[in-house]
């Protein structure tokens, strides 16, 4: 059960003691503002010019999506986006949530839901702009968009740069999705850390966000969980090989096979990661 949520005024409140932050629940969709309908039209225009049908029918036959694609390769999408995003910045961090949510709900090929998903990374301005007002649009993002491709580079991107700037109040919330009846949200709190630097990775949040999945938890035997997991461990086990080994060691008997193969993928192929107590 949540607790109560009270968005005010701009700011985030929690409500209630001893609760941790929580974030205020994403916006009722409402017309939109000027800023967003801007850029909205211009993208759309802009991606409707570059489409391919050629290429739309098997880009969506392997994605499995139910929404249909334009055909467009990935690095036009991305300029075309950044161009979009050069002539029509959000003004402020509302802003950008506002033109993210009204972008990815109003979404009629995946193309769309991509740039959504890339609007706080792209341009001068935007990655400025990331900070916790954009929370609820990214929840909203992940539990809707419910699939990998979208999962992952949420979690690997703007979540990870919440995670960074916002450490008191991104770390009880992922540990709290960690435990979530929502198996994105899961995945996304697990593989959060995958880009961030050494010296400010949490090893114990990324343990705590692997553990209620692992065993009899929830989602232990879902193909998604599994490779996360496997998936978090090996980009951890390039700094920490000794680590990941006892880790794997310990829950043995609780990890997937599939999980222990992509976690030693890394420290196999350069057994000298390793220190000597391991020979």
């Amino acid at each position: 059960m949540r607790t109560e949520l009270r968005p005010e005024a701009g700011y985030l409140v929690a409500v209630g003691s001893g609760q941790g932050w929580v974030p205020p629940a994403a916006p009722e969709c409402r017309m939109p503002v000027p800023d967003s309908v801007a850029f909205v039209d211009a993208l759309r225009a802009a991606l409707s010019a570059h489409a391919d049908p050629a290429r739309a029918a098997p880009m969506q036959a392997y994605m499995k999506s139910a929404m249909p694609f334009l055909g467009i390769p990935a690095p036009l999408r991305r300029r075309l986006t950044a161009e979009v995003v050069a002539a029509h910045p959000a003004a402020d961090a509302a802003a950008l949530a506002r033109t993210m949510s009204e972008l990815w709900r109003g979404a009629r090929f995946r193309e769309e839901r991509y740039a959504a998903v890339e609007l706080p990374r792209l341009g001068r301005v935007h990655p400025k702009l990331v900070n916790l007002t954009l929370l609820p649009v990214v929840e909203d993002m992940i539990v809707s968009g419910a699939w990998w491709d979208l999962v992952d580079d949420l979690s690997g991107n703007v979540l990870a740069r919440l995670l960074e700037r916002h450490p008191r109040e991104m770390k009880p919330l992922l540990r709290r999705w960690a435990k979530s009846g929502d198996l994105w949200l899961r995945r996304a709190a697990m593989l959060c850390q995958r880009s961030l630097k050494p010296e400010v990775f949490d090893a114990r949040l990324l343990y705590d966000t692997i553990l209620p999945s692992i065993g009899n938890g929830r989602f232990a035997d879902e193909f998604f969980i599994r490779k996360g997991i496997g998936w978090a461990l090996r980009v951890r086990s390039v700094a920490a090989p000794d680590e990941v080994l006892a880790f794997c060691r310990e829950y043995a008997t609780q990890l997937a096979p599939l999980t222990r193969r992509e976690a030693l993928k890394a420290i196999e192929r350069h057994p000298s990661t390793r220190s000597s107590s391991h020979g």
